[in-house]
C-alpha cells in the first residue's frame, strides 16, 4: 500500500493509501483526503495546500473506496512534505527527511 495523489476526471485531487486489484482495472483508496489550494491572504503570501476530508462519513473511509481506473485522469507521487503531513494524520507519524535543504 502506497500513498498516492489521484486526480479524478471530475478535477478532484485526492490523496490516500492505494492498492490496485489484480486485473489493474480498480484502485482502492483508504483514508482519502481532498487536496485543495488555499489562496494567498496577502500580497506576500504564496498560498498553501490544505486537506479536506473526502467522504469521511462513509463506512468505506477506513476499508477503502473502489475507483475505476477509467475515472482517474492522473496518478502521481506526492512531494515528501505533503506525504509527511498526511502521515502525521493517518500514519505512524514518522516523517521522511527531505533531500532539499531548508534556507
Amino acid at each position: 500500500m502506497t500513498i498516492k495523489l489521484l486526480t479524478l476526471k471530475t478535477n478532484h485531487t485526492i490523496m490516500g493509501k492505494i492498492t490496485e486489484d489484480l486485473m489493474g482495472a480498480i484502485i482502492t483508496i483508504k483514508e482519502p483526503v481532498q487536496v485543495v489550494q488555499v489562496p494567498p491572504r496577502s500580497q506576500n503570501d504564496p498560498g498553501s495546500i490544505a486537506f479536506s476530508p473526502f467522504l469521511e462519513y462513509a463506512k468505506e473511509f477506513k476499508d477503502g473506496f473502489k475507483i475505476k481506473k477509467d475515472d482517474i485522469l492522473i496518478t502521481s507521487t506526492p512531494v515528501v512534505e505533503l506525504e509527511n503531513q498526511y502521515n502525521q494524520i493517518f500514519g505512524s507519524g514518522i516523517t521522511i527527511a527531505s533531500s532539499i535543504p531548508k534556507v
